[in-house]
């Protein structure tokens, strides 16, 4: 299927499902005023048709983190196919978060939601830097000026992060201007009143407000965006200075009708840099990772390679995101820098075989050099023939040779290129497989499984987004690829296709889970509005048939406990260990805040404290919890959530499933036994539409999705437990001031870190953690609960009290029999059709493929 029909097919398939609910529950509104809503069920049967008459496509964010500088907006702009994103190599672009959303407009159409912070927040954010100043203006010395210039930077004018950004006044006219009225006020300026300043104009009636913007080509996008994403801003000579306030956006969100996003699944989101010296980006990203469905982490081959700090923060990358999802499809390696020029002699890992390619091909390019040396030293010049004006000999074969050397000139190029882009593969396979052992050892070591089996697949793209953005013209700085010149060599168009097929396949899910249920309330309803009468002779048949769906319910309990037993043993264990763990760190918490008091001075200790522990490149909080989750802990975490609940879970879905089987064949064999064949073949019409699994899928994926949420709110670490515990300490610890302050503010942490209270403070991290695992834990056995007591429900109108006594007319039955069968079912037959034909011309052979590198490049085998 064309990239260009799948939005409409996918728009399609969610009008008809929440048409045909809407139609059925006013349906339903209109028999339940007959008074059988009450007894019959109706007023579940409605509720339900007015969630499935509501239906949206479910949209999967892959949130873009990455070290500042990575490329994460030159390859979303490369897989978007437009400049959408702003991309310099010299400074930060992306400060604000910024969503990019499908929606079906025009070609290069596009619109923004720009959505400002609260007042509060940004009330909060100036009191700090206020009271930073403040602390400066009063001190006795002014050695430690940290806090001070950085909140009056980010006042005034916050430079970009970029050292030579910092070197010379022109550079400095870069910087974003919050307050650009303050920038004529020397350094350390006056007392500024708070109040004030949340009143400015510019600022004041941006918090808390929502903006749109629309435009026509993607040329002119990011200038408008600029100011909302960035702290870097062109200041043009002559101009009035203008406040920018990407400090007070919360996020930005970018419509388009983006091929790779025409799924409507999946959303991409750039988020500010990961890992950098700055903790207000690293703190947006943090938290941003609890929600987002898909990690895409961006890093520079080059460094990934190379570089043994940038290996030890990808492994500490793995280690957080394999204990928090066992499913890799929830991360995504994208690793950038393919398009830079490198030579073999570089590559010191080559084998015998793939020296020898590049031999060739070097032998090759010198052959054409010699060549057009050759062609050079021995052609005719122009001077030459115009001495000789009727010598038509010389002219032609001047013409010849100039044929020949463009020719030759030609040659050259496509060798020079190939070689490049073999290189360039070699080097990315290099990487590539040296990334996925770094995976493997880390995988290996949390799990503690048999090193002979492969962990989970991990999608890992080696990619060149400026060549790739250059070759189709998406970006207006147009410089000549530097490596490749087919975009397929780029690795971007096989990633947009990941991307795509990913959000497919998510898309055809959501629908198909939507059918199901859909399925589900028909058959219900169907089976309800076909009852037939009551006959005495019968009697004996649905007593039988209710026993045997009583022993079901007591069989699905006793196998339900066994397994619930299971569950709870290992979560005893990971509670076990983390007490341990959590007791070690508490003995160490008060040498940590020791040295926290050694190496800084007052001014930067309170700026810590009033920021809550996170100011710049420190991080207090996640020094405080460093290692209470690895070793044992890591091991158990891991093989708890992403091992065993999963396959128990599978098994006891299993189990019921066939214990329900066991029920309905056994009710189906009473039937036969019934001298009446009409309602023996009813009975079996009945049995043979009860489907448990339609029932109890949605009850084990929202089981599995509570699990996943809980994980991904935790976030891999206790740091925003502990935040949030110390949080009024903190603010307690700021509030000092005046003589002796620094030596309370370091008494008072001393108190809180002391022997006693640390223990009892960290066993209250693991009793809420565990408090949050086991509400996960219910949670998700209360939507089984559900899905049993609907199933044995079903069970139960279907076929055991298939003949009841009451008052509903003949006329309600037929009406809601016709209505069933041509507005609710062929609607739902219609639709079934759709998806498979989506699916059926949408399967390609990229679906299946395997890169893989070979002595020519990088093939794609089926």
């Amino acid at each position: 299927m064309d990239l260009e029909e799948l939005p409409q097919n996918i728009q399609t398939c969610y009008d008809i499902i929440c048409h045909t609910n809407k139609k059925l529950e006013l349906e339903l509104e209109m028999v339940g005023r007959e008074d059988y809503d009450k007894d019959l069920g109706f007023r579940k049967w409605k509720a339900e048709a007015k969630k499935l008459g509501n239906s949206k496509p479910q949209l999967r964010k892959l949130a873009f983190i990455g070290r500042t500088g990575v490329g994460k907006s030159t390859a979303i702009n490369a897989i978007l196919g437009a400049p959408v994103l702003l991309t310099r190599a010299d400074v930060t672009c992306t400060s604000v978060q910024t969503e990019v959303i499908y929606e079906a407009l025009p070609p290069s159409a596009w619109k923004a939601s720009i959505k400002f912070i609260g007042k509060d927040e940004w009330k909060n954010t100036l009191s700090n830097m206020l009271d930073d100043l403040e602390v400066y203006r009063h001190g006795t010395t002014h050695d430690d000026s940290g806090p001070a210039m950085d909140a009056w930077e980010t006042l005034k004018e916050e430079s970009p992060d970029c050292f030579f950004c910092t070197i010379t006044w022109v550079l400095m006219m870069l910087r974003v201007q919050v307050y650009p009225h303050l920038r004529a006020i020397s350094f350390p300026p006056p007392h500024q009143d708070i109040n004030v300043l949340l009143e400015q104009e510019v600022v004041g009636s941006k918090l808390g407000t929502e903006e749109q913007m629309h435009g026509a080509g993607f040329d002119n996008i990011e200038l408008q965006l600029r100011p909302y994403l960035t702290s870097y801003t062109n200041i043009v000579e002559g101009e009035t200075p203008k406040s920018s306030v990407w400090h007070l956006v919360d996020s930005v969100c970018i419509y388009g009708a983006f091929d790779v996003l025409a799924s409507h699944a999946v959303s991409l989101v750039d988020v500010p840099g990961f890992g950098d010296a700055n903790k207000t980006r690293t703190k947006r990203t943090e938290e941003y990772l609890k929600t987002a469905e898909v990690v895409v982490l961006v890093a520079d081959i080059k460094r990934a390679a190379d570089d043994q700090v940038m290996r030890d923060y990808l492994a500490k990358f793995l280690r957080k995101m394999i204990r928090i999802d066992g499913s890799m499809e929830s991360l995504l390696i994208i690793l950038t820098g393919t398009d830079v020029r490198i030579n073999e002699d570089q590559l010191h890992y080559l084998d015998a075989k793939q020296r020898h390619v590049i031999e060739e091909m070097c032998q090759a390019i010198d052959r054409l050099n010699n060549s057009l040396e050759k062609l050079e030293n021995s052609s005719t010049d122009w001077k030459t023939i115009a001495t000789m004006p009727d010598d038509v000999a010389i002219y032609k074969e001047f013409i010849e040779r100039q044929q020949r050397k463009e020719e030759i000139t030609s040659q050259l190029r496509t060798e020079q290129a190939a070689k490049n882009t073999y290189i360039a593969h070699q080097r990315s396979a290099r990487v590539r497989e040296a990334f996925l052992q770094l995976y493997r050892q880390v995988y290996y070591n949390i799990s503690k499984q048999d090193t002979a089996n492969e962990p989970p697949p991990l999608p890992v793209f080696c990619v060149g987004s400026t060549d790739f953005n250059q070759l189709l013209g998406a970006d207006e700085r147009y410089r000549a690829p530097l490596v490749f010149t087919d975009p397929k060599d780029t690795g971007i168009p096989q990633l947009c296709r990941h991307i795509h097929d990913f959000g497919r396949r998510n898309t055809f899910s959501d629908i198909d889970a939507f059918v199901h249920r859909c399925t589900v309330l028909h058959k219900e309803t169907n089976s309800f509005f076909f009852r037939l009468k009551r006959d005495p002779k019968l009697t004996a048949y649905e007593d039988a048939a209710r026993g045997l769906v009583e022993r079901l319910k007591d069989t699905v309990h006793m196998t339900r406990q066994t397994s619930e037993d299971k569950i709870y043993e290992y979560m005893n264990e990971l509670e076990q260990v983390l007490q341990v763990e959590a007791k070690n760190a508490a003995e160490h918490s008060l040498d940590i805040i020791e040295t926290l008091g050694s190496n800084y001075r007052y001014q930067t200790y309170r700026a810590i404290m009033s920021r809550e522990g996170e100011w710049r490149s420190t991080d207090l909080n996640e020094d405080l919890v460093d290692g209470m989750l690895e070793g044992t802990v890591s091991s158990v975490w891991h093989n708890f959530f992403n091992d065993f609940l999963k396959s128990e879970l599978e098994s006891l879905i299993v189990a019921i499933h066939d214990h329900c089987d066991v029920a309905i064949q056994s009710i189906k064999d009473g039937a036969k036994r019934k001298p009446k064949e009409k309602i023996a073949m009813r009975i079996e019409k009945e049995c043979n539409g009860i489907l448990p699994l339609h029932m109890l899928k949605p009850a084990h994926m929202d089981y599995l999705l509570g699990i996943h949420m809980m994980q991904r709110k935790f976030g891999g670490t206790f740091k925003g437990l502990l935040r949030d515990e110390l949080e009024a300490h903190y603010r307690d610890v700021a509030r000092e001031s005046g003589p002796g302050m620094f030596r309370r503010m370091k008494d008072m942490n001393e108190k809180e870190f002391s022997p006693r209270n640390a223990r009892q403070l960290y066993a209250g991290l693991v009793d809420e953690v565990m408090s949050a695992i086991r509400t996960a834990i219910t949670n998700g056995e209360e939507a089984l609960d559900t899905a049993l007591t609907r199933l044995y429900s079903h069970l139960e109108r279907s076929f055991v009290y298939i003949q009841k006594d009451d008052i509903m007319s003949k006329d309600t039955r037929k009406k809601m029999r016709i209505f069933l069968e041509e507005e609710y079912k062929k609607p739902l037959a219609e639709l079934t059709t759709i998806i498979d034909r989506c699916k059926e011309r949408n399967t390609t052979p990229v679906d299946s493929e395997v890169t893989t590198i070979t002595d020519q490049g990088v093939s794609m085998v089926q």
